[in-house]
């Protein structure tokens, strides 16, 4: 039996350590067991059993829960509260940097379509009272026109009458910006295959009334390489109408890759025909002796090469009392006013007569009148050449031009010159209602002249004497070509150069033609040589020495056109595309 125990071994109680007072505090923290987690999970339902696995493993009998509710048990303990705060942090941040990308983005595009605008309206100015809307329409439909000038390589033709028709619309308005606009008659005039002819804008202001006319000229234009199209109204496209689907044109031509075809039910004419816009021109009380005469030469060229010469000549006709109509005095000592040919004397003939003379010239030649033509271009040239020289004329200095550069640091100084410098807009031209004076560029409109007069004299009675006036012009173009090389004006050095191209094309035909013929003569004074009793051996010796020469001139003319071809290259290189060449736009 054991002893029983004493209590000595206990440790005292005045000598146990006492244990130090609890400060006062936050309450004490309580650790909860791992098997039993309280509800932090939003989602997650309460559960009376261990939420670890292992604890309490699954019988292999019991079935497994669904996937959905697993899914949701899964995906509801990854979203706790602290990830929640982590994730709607996460979410503001990139909400504010997609908000703030988006806009810059929207505010650079903003700005480059402003730099665009402000670089075509001091390429084309428009009329500064106008609105803006329709300042935006004339200066976007003046650049799609000018499709070199903006890096294009051909005329969007169905958005230029886009703009175009919607800024008539809006000038014509007389309770918007047509007020002051007035019919010509009360309801206006209705002329059968036409339309209703032009308006009363003597009211308006000459910016106004010349922008109403680049409109109306643009529209006509425009309907011209337009003839022939058809516009779907529901694909929203334009196409020749050989590519148009429908019962009238059961073969059609395959649409381009990625274009879809228009159906015959849902189109239109792309627009209205040019003769609609050009006798509204005619027919509008308030526009100059030019602008009338821009309209009715353009319409009877039109009507030339749809080939319609006799209704052509009226239209010529028409041109010629317009013309006429703008001087003061006896018109029939100036010009005759049956065929056109201007004569010699002392008063001088206004430039709307030249016109007009050497747009009849062009069409006797195109009909086939080569005596008339001849008389006509012979006259022109003659009253050109007569005409005086101001030495204190000058051109009027060319509008400012911003082209784009490669040069990072130049194209933005250029583009902030072109935001800051203010557009002015353009004096009137003259109206063509007296005698034109003799510029540098003069020079280059006889040779022109004189390129017509060769080709005629070579196809109607000397070719020696055409093949001389041919040379003469191309010495001509070529001298004032270089000459003008440094202008700035962009016009007057592509007109030059047409005038030098169209020169040496007539220069090399001409060769090309007398070298064929002397090769063929050549071979047959051969032939006779070796059957002539006398002298054929000596008029061989001549067809050759002649063949001989007129290759010596193709030589030389190959060499110069090789020597002109990069200057002519650089200022019409664009010349041969055809304006009407798209397809589905």
């Amino acid at each position: 039996m054991l002893p029983k125990r004493n209590a000595v071994g206990r440790i005292p109680v005045h000598i146990r350590p006492v244990c130090p007072p609890r400060a006062a505090g936050p309450s004490t923290i309580h650790l909860r067991p791992f098997t039993n987690r309280t509800r932090l999970l939003l989602l997650s339902q309460p559960s009376g059993r261990p939420q670890l696995p292992f604890l309490s493993p699954l019988a292999p009998t019991r079935p497994l829960p669904p996937l959905s509710r697993h899914l949701r048990q899964h995906f509801a303990r990854l979203v706790s509260t602290e990830s929640q705060s982590h994730f709607k942090k996460r979410f503001s941040r990139v909400t504010k940097l997609s908000i703030t990308f988006f806009s810059m983005i929207v505010l650079y595009q903003v700005i480059q379509l402003g730099i665009y605008q402000e670089d075509i309206e001091h390429q084309w100015p428009t009329p500064t009272e106008w609105s803006l809307k329709s300042r935006w329409c004339l200066r976007t439909a003046q650049a799609l026109q000018h499709p070199e000038y903006i890096g294009k390589l051909m005329t969007d033709w169905p958005m230029v009458h886009g703009f175009l028709k919607e800024l008539v619309t809006r000038l014509e308005d007389m309770e918007g910006e047509g007020k002051g606009v007035v019919e010509q008659d009360e309801g206006g005039i209705l002329v059968e295959g036409i339309g209703r002819t032009g308006l009363d804008i003597s009211m308006k202001s000459e910016p106004w009334r010349r922008g109403y006319f680049q409109a109306l000229m643009g529209l006509g234009k425009a309907a011209e390489n337009l003839d022939g199209w058809l516009t779907d109204r529901k694909q929203r496209i334009s196409a020749p109408v050989e590519y148009v689907v429908g019962p009238s044109n059961p073969r059609p031509r395959p649409a381009p890759a990625g274009a879809q075809a228009p159906q015959e039910e849902d189109c239109e004419l792309a627009s209205p025909p040019p003769e609609t816009f050009y006798m509204k021109i005619l027919t509008t009380r308030g526009f100059d002796t030019r602008q009338k005469l821009d309209a009715a030469l353009a319409y009877a060229d039109w009507l030339d090469s749809k080939g319609l010469g006799s209704t052509a000549g009226d239209m010529y006709t028409w041109a010629l009392d317009i013309a006429a109509g703008g001087l003061e005095g006896d018109v029939s000592k100036v010009i005759d006013l049956k065929t056109g040919v201007l004569k010699n004397g002392p008063e001088l003939p206004s430039e709307n007569l030249i016109r007009v003379s050497t747009a009849l010239a062009v069409h006797n030649a195109k009909q086939g009148n080569l005596p008339t033509a001849l008389s006509l271009f012979t006259s022109v040239l003659k009253a050109r050449r007569s005409l005086p020289i101001t030495p204190d004329f000058q051109l009027p200095p060319p509008l400012p031009s911003f082209k784009a550069s490669n040069d990072i640091f130049s194209s933005f100084f250029t583009s902030i010159k072109t935001v800051l410098v203010p557009v002015e807009y353009p004096e009137p031209l003259p109206s063509g209602d007296t005698p034109p004076l003799r510029t540098a560029s003069s020079a280059c409109d006889e040779a022109g002249l004189m390129t017509y007069i060769g080709e005629i004299i070579y196809a109607s009675s000397s070719r020696e004497q055409g093949l001389a006036w041919t040379r003469d012009a191309v010495e001509m173009a070529e001298t004032t070509m270089l000459d003008r090389s440094n202008s700035e004006d962009q016009e007057i050095r592509t007109r030059c150069a047409q005038c030098l191209k169209v020169s040496l094309e007539n220069w090399k035909v001409m060769i090309a033609t007398l070298v064929k013929r002397a090769k063929k003569e050549e071979q047959e004074s051969l032939e006779k040589a070796k059957k002539a009793w006398y002298g054929g051996e000596s008029a061989a010796k001549a067809k050759t020495a002649e063949l001989r020469r007129w290759q010596a001139e193709e030589a030389i003319l190959e060499d110069r056109i090789r020597r002109l071809f990069p200057l002519l290259e650089g200022e019409s290189g664009l010349d041969n595309l055809a304006p009407n060449s798209s397809l589905f736009v």
